[in-house]
């Protein structure tokens, strides 16, 4: 007989923020995301260090880099699931990092650099992990985007689909005003990252002009992949927006029409991560109960619908907010998730904490 997956929803008292939800779910049956206990301050800079990225090696481990003045990426690594951060290296790399690790246990980084046009450009690099959870990063490959003649930017990390190929999701300026509105894209490759033939528009701000910028996408067991895009609506202050949602059946070769997914009032770059259970964690720049902020969310149903929000708890520097955020699946089950916020490029903190996932799968034979 054919076993089937069934989600068993633990309903746990916790004191704690508490992000509830579950496809189909009953009276009986409560499915849970919690704000869990590890705090961790990975740099508390009187210079503006933002724009994290966050990854979980092989080992266990937890690699984060961030930007700093002077185009430095500066890494720190955590043996203790968050708690404290160590020294680990520094890249000359005008960028910010995001990061994810291959099936292959190959470290990938992508990011965006000044091409010698003095427009943006995705560049994406491989890493050998060694001793010590010491990288040695290859040659950078540069990601063509000839469609596109104002710049192009690699926002968020890599993910590689049921096929073997990669994508990374990049956001192009407008061809017209060099800004807003933009077009979200994926890049494709079947090599592993040497090169990227493919390009394909997910939601396209040159017609019609609504925006599609920032965007993260996961990779369902199932084969599918859904991605979360910013949307911009307010270009004068870049304060207000929503977040998108849109889906590929097809390893990334045809999307859905991009829908609202969450209106926060305000929204940056999204961070997504996706549970054992099926959860699809959203966290990123938000207003929540009246305080801009970082918040996370929960969807079980692809990223059709969200919970509601509920505030990460990093400190905040007055009207100042979240500069950016990345999350990353620890071998327990939980998630990491690093934020920086900074003040107006004069101070920053980047701060750790983790989130708690109290639904669990298991396999049931009839």
């Amino acid at each position: 007989m054919i076993a089937r997956k069934a989600t068993i929803c633990i309903g746990l008292l916790v004191s704690l923020l508490v992000v509830n939800g579950c496809n189909n779910q009953d009276a009986n049956s409560i499915c849970s995301v919690s704000l869990g206990t590890i705090q961790g301050t990975i740099s508390d800079s009187s210079t503006f260090c933002a724009y994290p990225g966050l990854v979980t090696l092989p080992d266990g481990n937890l690699l984060t880099g961030y930007s700093c003045p002077g185009g430095i990426v500066v890494f720190k690594l955590s043996r203790d699931k968050g708690a404290t951060w160590e020294d680990h290296s520094a890249m000359t790399l005008k960028g910010s990092p995001s990061l994810t690790v291959l099936p292959n246990h190959k470290i990938a980084l992508s990011t965006t650099l000044k091409a010698g046009s003095g427009y943006n450009q995705p560049v994406y690099m491989v890493g050998t992990i060694g001793d010590g959870d010491q990288i040695t990063w290859g040659d950078p490959v540069i990601i063509a985007t000839p469609g596109w003649t104002k710049g192009c930017v690699a926002p968020s990390p890599a993910v590689q689909l049921k096929d073997g190929e990669l994508l990374v999701p990049v956001w192009c300026l407008s061809n017209t005003t060099g800004g807003l509105p933009g077009s979200s894209t994926v890049m494709l490759s079947a090599d592993g990252g040497l090169t990227w033939p493919r390009q394909i528009t997910v939601g396209d701000g040159e017609i019609g002009g609504s925006d599609f910028d920032e965007s993260a996408a996961e990779v369902y067991p199932n084969g599918d992949v859904v991605m979360i895009i910013r949307r911009t609506t307010h270009t004068d202050n870049d304060l207000y927006g929503v977040w998108l949602g849109s889906r590929s059946v097809d390893n990334g070769r045809t999307w859905s029409t991009p829908i609202q997914v969450a209106d926060n009032l305000i929204v940056g770059r999204p961070t997504v991560a996706l549970l054992p259970s099926g959860g699809l964690v959203l966290a990123g720049r938000a207003e929540v109960e009246g305080v801009y902020t970082t918040g996370f969310a929960t969807s079980w149903d692809e990223g059709l619908t969200f919970s509601r929000f509920h505030d990460l708890g990093f400190e905040n520097y007055g009207f100042d907010w979240d500069q950016y955020d990345a999350m990353s699946l620890l071998p327990d089950g939980s998630i990491g998730i690093v934020s920086a916020h900074a003040g107006y490029g004069e101070a920053s903190e980047i701060a750790y904490r983790d989130l708690v996932d109290h639904c669990s799968v298991t396999s049931i034979a009839p």
